[in-house]
């Protein structure tokens, strides 16, 4: 059985429509035709209400993590002092790249699955003067867990100007993501995740204040200079670079899918969908690990046991279902079930109904 046959219910990539895999087939338009820049255009409209934001978004043909390298290269110097929350594997990754980019890390390392409160991050802001940056993670995909940004960001904004930047890889369109109500100052997606296209494009949101930031900034760039991505907008010829052109010809048409729907009724469904799955684990006595756990995935708590990469290999060989392991601490402890997009109830029960024939044979 190929693996792509098996339901795919890890935490990115995600299952794919078959509109967009259809999408993918198709030949490859001219990344400067007046037809793809027309498409690039309407996505970069797109993007704005996905972002909830009137401010430039900058479609970047790399991962994730290549549009956080971008968060920090684009608005800072060495030496410069920034405050990153870690709590997981991912929200770890801000502290790396900063370090590796010669920034001055003030890190608030919380236990793994812990989420951050207003008043922790404001006693940090007053002991790190002359403060440029805080990084936040809003759903840390290692652990599941929410960072409450609607509460924490309008708690800290009126104490510091330091730019906040926001991972927002595995939240949006998951789960109310407001960038300008909020006061987000940068804010990065990508592709994998709840967009539900394949791995290849991230999304960087800049406003107006990064941008001035951006004009002073020292670090080093050129494939991921933002100004360059946001000239050529300017410019309307689509993007600096040769971008992923299927990505963004299947973005084009799950963006519309997306305004058509609303984020409004989007968050609720897959509010629901969570509440649902873990409501069904709750009735097995199977324990969600995060205190606040986002809506894009469920973890389940197996540390009791140490048993969860066995479960999750049977999960595989005997039922055809992919879920995502543990990391680094969490590894043999955790199942990580994605429900971003593209993943229902009856997906699911469809697990459920597997751990529960694993579990017995387990005992």
């Amino acid at each position: 059985m190929k693996e792509n046959d098996y339901l795919l219910l890890t935490t990115g990539p995600v299952p794919v429509s078959e509109e967009v895999r259809k999408i993918f087939s198709e030949q490859v338009l001219y990344h400067r035709s007046a037809d793809f820049i027309e498409a690039f255009e309407h996505v970069v409209v797109g993007l704005k209400y996905l972002f909830q934001t009137e401010n430039d978004v900058l479609p970047l043909t790399a991962s994730g993590t290549g549009a956080m390298e971008a968060a920090v290269s684009n608005f800072f110097s060495p030496g410069d002092k920034v405050i990153v929350v870690s709590s997981g594997k991912f929200s770890e990754r801000w502290r790396e790249i900063c370090q590796r980019f010669k920034l001055e890390v003030n890190e608030i390392a919380l236990d793994w699955g812990k989420s951050i409160t207003g008043e922790h991050l404001l006693r940090e802001i007053a002991a790190t003067p002359d403060l440029k940056g805080i990084f936040l993670t809003h759903c840390e995909t290692s652990t599941g867990a929410l960072t409450d940004l609607g509460k924490i960001i309008p708690t800290i904004r009126p104490h510091t100007d330091a730019l906040i930047i926001v991972d927002a890889i595995s939240s949006i369109p998951t789960m109310p993501f407001k960038m300008d109500v909020w006061g987000i100052d940068v804010a990065v997606t990508a592709s994998q995740k709840g967009l539900g296209l394949p791995p290849g494009m991230a999304f960087v949101a800049v406003n107006s204040r990064a941008w001035i930031a951006a004009e002073l900034a020292e670090l080093p760039r050129y494939y991921l200079d933002l100004t360059k991505y946001r000239q050529a907008q300017r410019l309307k010829i689509g993007s600096a670079f040769t971008p992923a052109v299927p990505h963004i010809m299947a973005a084009k048409v799950i963006l519309d899918k997306i305004s058509g729907q609303t984020l409004p009724a989007i968050w609720r469904e897959r509010e629901a969908i969570a509440a649902f799955f873990r409501t069904e684990l709750n009735k097995r006595n199977i324990f969600i690990f995060p205190q606040h756990p986002s809506n894009s995935l469920t973890v389940l708590d197996f540390q009791h046991s140490g048993e969860a990469n066995q479960i999750i290999d049977r999960l595989k060989n005997e039922h055809h279902i992919i879920v995502s392991r543990g990391q680094a601490k969490l590894q043999n402890k955790i199942i990580r079930v994605g429900h971003l997009v593209n993943i229902g109830k009856n997906e699911l029960q469809k697990f459920l109904e597997a751990l529960d024939d694993v579990l017995i044979a387990h005992q």
